[in-house]
C-alpha cells in the first residue's frame, strides 16, 4: 500500500512540473482595461480551491492589487495560471520557484507578503 502511494506522489509531482512550465502560458483575453483586469485578478486569487492559497493570494490582492503597476498584472494573471500548490510552495519558500517567476517583481511583493504573514492565523478578506 505505501509502495503505491510513493509511486502516486512520484506521478503527481512529474505531472506537476509538466503542468506548472504550461501553465506561464498567458491566455489573450483581448483588450482589458485595468480595473475589469483587477477585478477578474482579485476574483482568481479568492476562488483557488485550496484554502492555504486561498487565503495567501487573497490577504494579498486586500493589500496589494489596487497599487500594482500594468505589466505587474500581467505577470500576476501569467502566475495565476499555475497550479495552487505551487503557488503556495514557490511564495512560501518551500520549494524553488521557476526562474521566469523568480524575476517577476510581482513574485517577490507575494513573498515578502508571505514572509511577513508567516504562520498567523487569517481569514478571507471582506470584499469592498
Amino acid at each position: 500500500m505505501f509502495a503505491r502511494l510513493a509511486v502516486r506522489r512520484q506521478l503527481l509531482s512529474v505531472q506537476t512540473r509538466q503542468l506548472t512550465s504550461v501553465g506561464l502560458e498567458r491566455k489573450e483575453r483581448g483588450v482589458e482595461d485595468s480595473q475589469t483586469m483587477r477585478r477578474r485578478l482579485l476574483y482568481q486569487m479568492r476562488k483557488r480551491g485550496i484554502l492555504e492559497t486561498d487565503l495567501l493570494l487573497s490577504t494579498f490582492a486586500s493589500e496589494h492589487l489596487a497599487g500594482l503597476e500594468t505589466r505587474e498584472l500581467v505577470d500576476l494573471d501569467s502566475l495565476l495560471s499555475n497550479i495552487d500548490w505551487d503557488i503556495f510552495y514557490w511564495a512560501t519558500n518551500k520549494t524553488p520557484a521557476p526562474e521566469v517567476v523568480q524575476n517577476m517583481s510581482v513574485f517577490q511583493k507575494l513573498k515578502d507578503h508571505a514572509a511577513k504573514r508567516g504562520s498567523a492565523i487569517v481569514r478571507m478578506p471582506d470584499l469592498q
